[in-house]
């Protein structure tokens, strides 16, 4: 690998980092902009939700944009709208200006993740597909983390709406815009389109409806369990409970790597449940200990075992289109994410945060036992993932 890939292959690391970095900034201040507008967990469901608003839209109708302007732009593009959606918090220290932050960073996670990801499989010599997956994985990871946990360690120290470091992301973003115009333009086709509609071919909804599952836990630790938190002055362990889910999620992905689809599926089935019971009881008796091992085991399920059994399977069955079912996995995926965390929001309001948690997770269990008594019918040829 010549020092040019290095250098590119640094950088564009560094734009996946600091873009998800921006995704969970806010994530420990959610309660208290939520309460200095005399709102409950039901517009921090929704503020938190608005993330997709930017995100499946501009998966759908722009995901293939970089085929169309070439990738050094998309990304450059999707640096600027990340940034953006730090200076509104920065500016506007409140739940509304919350709503559109998040999706100015919805928009850049969709523009930059899959875009990233093929620009760096592009820089790598060997194993393509593995290193760059390797290194998407790691920076993300230590992004979608790390954000929340800086501010949560920030936070312990002093009281502010707008944490220190909002403004360490925010310069260190617009500095990597510049450094990112050392980087090599790749081939594009302006003729190309960029929609990309996802496809639902048959045999394809127990793998959809199974990582809207996984990733719905995570989303509810986001946006919920700070609430809890901080009704026993737990808030500041808020930013480490989502970077064990992320943290945990990379630990185990070379393990994930190597086991067939049906054995990932099956490992997940058994385990989310008792995370998502630990995180649950935790969060509803104070039990930091349960909250931080609930989610760590909710995170080798999610993004780990959970993600990479169900993406590996449902990536078999239209080799052909494998793109658009993938796009339509990942629709799933950040529904699950999002819409749940609206409901119970919605729901706590009327029933409190503690019923509302304890139905969710007996719905969420009828379902993985309805999953895991069909996994018989998962083919075992669908052994691993390579990206």
């Amino acid at each position: 690998m010549t020092q040019e890939n290095r250098r590119q292959i640094i950088i564009i690391s560094g734009i996946l980092f600091l873009i998800t970095s921006a995704v969970n900034l806010e994530m420990p201040l959610f309660k208290k902009y939520s309460e200095n507008e005399n709102f409950g967990v039901s517009m921090v469901g929704f503020a938190f939700a608005s993330y997709i608003g930017g995100l499946i839209p501009t998966a759908l109708f722009f995901g293939g944009l970089s085929d169309k302007i070439g990738k050094k732009k998309v990304l450059q593009i999707a640096l600027v709208f990340s940034s953006i959606s730090i200076l509104i918090m920065t500016a506007y220290p409140n739940l509304y200006a919350l709503f559109f932050a998040r999706i100015f960073v919805g928009v850049s996670v969709a523009l930059s993740i899959a875009t990233g990801s093929s620009f760096l499989s592009e820089l790598f010599v060997i194993n393509k597909e593995t290193n760059s997956s390797n290194l998407v994985a790691l920076s993300t990871t230590l992004g979608f983390g790390g954000g929340a946990l800086m501010t949560s360690i920030y936070l312990i120290y002093y009281t502010s709406l707008v944490p220190l470091t909002y403004w360490i992301i925010l310069i260190a973003s617009i500095l990597w815009l510049f450094i990112s115009f050392l980087l090599a333009e790749t081939k594009f086709d302006k003729s190309k389109k960029t929609i990309r509609l996802p496809l639902f071919p048959k045999g394809s909804f127990k793998y959809n409806v199974s990582i809207a599952l996984f990733w719905a836990v995570t989303g509810i630790v986001i946006s919920i369990i700070p609430s809890q938190l901080a009704k026993f002055n737990l808030g500041n362990w808020s930013g480490l409970s989502l970077f064990l889910i992320n943290g945990t999620g990379a630990l185990f992905l070379p393990i994930a790597k190597k086991l067939t689809a049906k054995k990932s599926m099956i490992i997940s089935y058994i385990l989310l449940p008792i995370g998502f019971a630990m995180l649950t009881f935790g969060s509803i008796y104070g039990q930091i200990l349960l909250i931080l091992v609930g989610c760590s085991i909710v995170g080798a399920i999610s993004y780990g075992f959970g993600y990479f059994g169900s993406l590996s399977g449902i990536s078999t069955l239209n080799p052909v289109q494998q793109s658009r079912v993938v796009s339509g996995y990942l629709l799933f995926a950040y529904l699950g994410f999002g819409i749940p965390s609206i409901i119970i929001g919605l729901s706590s309001e009327i029933y409190g945060i503690e019923n509302s948690l304890i139905t969710y997770f007996l719905i969420t269990s009828v379902i993985i036992l309805f999953l895991l008594t069909n996994i018989t019918k998962l083919k075992t040829t669908a052994n691993r993932v390579d990206g």
